[in-house]
């Protein structure tokens, strides 16, 4: 593995903001489920992605791309379960179709970064797959991988919260994040820490 991965991150709303970070902290101190307060409240467009370029290189990049790209509205379904994570759904709209302009950005993105990332073949992080792509914001995630007896008891504690947060909001900042951790092959979202690097504000 690299030193650093890199994420590129859909921000949600600020009430939103606010109901991940509190939601992932009472997480945190209730259960001591840590990895999604580890990171910015965020949604996913690529991630995880292991590169050796500079900071200057990702903006070179994704500068052409996403000063020019547009805003789109994105729908949270509300609290439900990807895989053994527990989310805010946000990967259809309303009417239950796929938010095609959601998935067609972290493609972009993907794109756009590919001649700068360094994916090795043995390693856990993996290129952008658009047939698995799945937007959420995560509420509890890589803990419960482990701790399966606490899925059924999280879940049902973070629903049970009255949380205001916007079902509805326009896909308007995207963020480019740094993140270290001493050895990427172990639980590294116990000692993660990020860089903010830069955030472009799509095109209304």
């Amino acid at each position: 593995m690299t030193e650093y991965t890199w994420g590129v991150y859909l921000r949600p709303d600020p009430v939103t903001c606010k109901a991940i970070a509190d939601l992932t902290e009472l997480c945190k101190r209730q259960f001591g489920i840590v990895s999604a307060a580890a990171f910015a409240p965020h949604a996913t467009l690529v991630g995880a992605v292991p590169s050796n370029a500079t900071a200057d290189d990702f903006v070179c990049v994704l500068d052409p791309l996403l000063t020019v790209a547009r805003q789109f509205p994105v729908y949270n379904a509300g609290i439900d379960f990807v895989g053994s994570t527990i989310v805010y759904d946000i990967d259809r709209l309303a009417d239950g179709e796929k938010n095609l302009p959601l998935q067609k950005l972290a493609v972009d993105i993907a794109e756009a970064i590919a001649p700068i990332t360094d994916y090795q073949p043995d390693d856990w992080t993996k290129p952008l797959d658009p047939e698995t792509f799945h937007a959420h914001f995560s509420l509890a995630s890589h803990d419960l991988r482990r701790r399966k007896d606490l899925r059924a008891e999280v879940d049902q504690f973070l629903r049970a919260i009255p949380m205001p947060y916007a079902t509805e909001f326009m896909a308007e900042w995207v963020t480019l994040f740094r993140f270290h951790s001493a050895d990427w092959n172990a639980e590294w979202w116990h000692d993660l820490t990020w860089e903010h690097i830069r955030s472009w504000q799509l095109q209304p």
